[in-house]
Order: structure tokens, then sequence, then C-alpha cells
């Protein structure tokens, strides 16, 4: 056997070796990706659900949230609030799942819930007041348009109460 074939078997396991280590770099950099977005959706579905705890442990605060969904007139100052509460807290929910689903950190069938959500809010007299008498300053931008669009939206599947 000469030098040139040593060689150029020695080539041949090299580019083998670096192949292989592309291919394992690549398999967890998507194992990485994955995890990611996993973790993202698990957190803000945690902020949802203590949203929602927050609102099964106290029946007065949840009173609130429905009697200021349907206009604000008919909450008191103290009431007010609150709801003003809710609704920036519900919309740094919204805004934070925005924000993942534009950079691909969840994807669109795990968005859904995040839209069905923003619905929800945003289609209820009460929230639209709210935005319009000052709450849209706290969100500039792409989630500013976004929920300014869905308060638009006439999707009959979303109950206005």
């Amino acid at each position: 056997m000469n030098w040139d074939a040593v060689g150029a078997i020695s080539e041949l396991l090299g580019a083998i070796g670096v192949i292989a280590s592309l291919i394992y770099v690549g398999t967890q950099v998507n194992a990485s990706a994955r995890a990611s977005r996993i973790e993202s959706k698990l957190r803000l579905t945690d902020k949802l659900i203590n949203f929602g705890d927050l609102l099964i442990e106290n029946p007065k605060l949840n009173e609130i949230m429905m009697t200021g969904r349907k206009g604000l007139e008919s909450l008191s100052k103290d009431e007010y609030v609150q709801f003003s509460n809710l609704c920036q807290k519900a919309g740094w929910h919204l805004s934070a799942a925005y924000f993942m689903h534009k950079n691909k950190a969840i994807s669109d069938e795990d968005f859904h819930e995040f839209h069905f959500t923003a619905a929800y809010w945003t289609r209820s007299k009460g929230f639209k007041q709210w935005w319009q008498k000052g709450g849209k300053a706290s969100f500039t931008g792409e989630f500013e348009n976004y929920i300014e669009k869905e308060m638009l939206s006439s999707d009959p599947s979303v109950v206005d109460t």
C-alpha cells in the first residue's frame, strides 16, 4: 500500500467523522429546540391556569370580571380598578403568548388556545372600553394591532358575556 492510498483512507475516515459529528450536533439542536418549545408552552399554560385559579379562589373577583366584561358603567370605582388589573394581567399573558408565537417558540396549534382567550377578552364590551380608556397604552406594535383586530372580529363561536 502506498502513502497516497493511506492518505485517501485517512481523509475519508476524517470526512465520515465530520459528517457523524454534524449529524449528532443537528440532533442535539433539534432536541434542544423541541425542549424549549415544550417549556414555553408549559409556562404559558401555567400562567393561564394561575389566572383561572385566582378567579376560582376569589368568587367576588370572578363576579367583578363577569360584570366588567358586560360594561364598565356597572362597576364601582374599586371594582373598576380590580377589573382593570385583570384586563392588564390578561393582556400581559396574551402578549407573552403572541411574542412566543411570532418567534416560533410555540406552534400555531398551541397558540390557538391563547388566540381563543384573546377573543374571550377582546370581544367583550368592558374590555373594549378599558382598552380605549387607557389599557392599550401598555402595549405597542404588532401586539396592539393584533388586539385591535381581535376586537373587530365577529366570530360567533365566542360568547360575549
